[in-house]
């Protein structure tokens, strides 16, 4: 009997008591030198300062550049009154030939297109047509269902 109170029969071991740890865990220690970048240190502020004036210079100056040179809206309305941001003061634009704006030579250049030229284009469009409709035989999609003259 005295030797099966002496013997444990459920765990292996008595349960440990767990030291409560400390958060954030520090495995080891750097010494703080000059070259560290410790917060204040002059690696520190180095980098800090470089990373700001790259954000800047290098990301915001370019950008400016490409949005002030680059804007294609702006260059292609050249010349063209803003809009106003009251909308009655806007209602001059809807009366004016937009044609006049780059001048005479552009005005002819539009009017020659509209008024002569939609003929030859129009009828080059047609022959097109027909003529890949002849070359494809497109135009004799009936012939199968066509009777032949002896048979009728």
């Amino acid at each position: 009997m005295a030797l099966m109170r002496s013997a444990r029969r459920l765990a292996a071991q008595a349960p440990k008591v767990v030291e409560q740890q400390s958060y954030p865990l520090v495995y080891g220690s750097v010494e703080e030198t000059v070259m560290s970048p410790y917060k204040g240190g002059p690696v520190y502020l180095w980098l800090r300062s470089s990373i700001i004036w790259t954000r800047r210079v290098l990301g915001r100056h370019w950008i400016r550049w490409l949005e002030r040179n680059w804007d294609y809206q702006k260059m292609c309305m050249m010349g063209m009154p803003e809009m106003h941001i009251d909308p009655r003061k806007n209602r001059w634009r809807y009366l004016i030939d937009t044609g006049y704006y780059g001048g005479m030579l552009d005005k002819v250049h539009e009017d020659f297109w509209r008024y002569i030229m939609v003929y030859p284009a129009a009828a080059f469009c047609v022959y097109s047509i027909w003529y890949k409709m002849k070359e494809n035989d497109k135009h004799n999609f009936m012939a199968k269902w066509r009777v032949p003259k002896e048979e009728e």
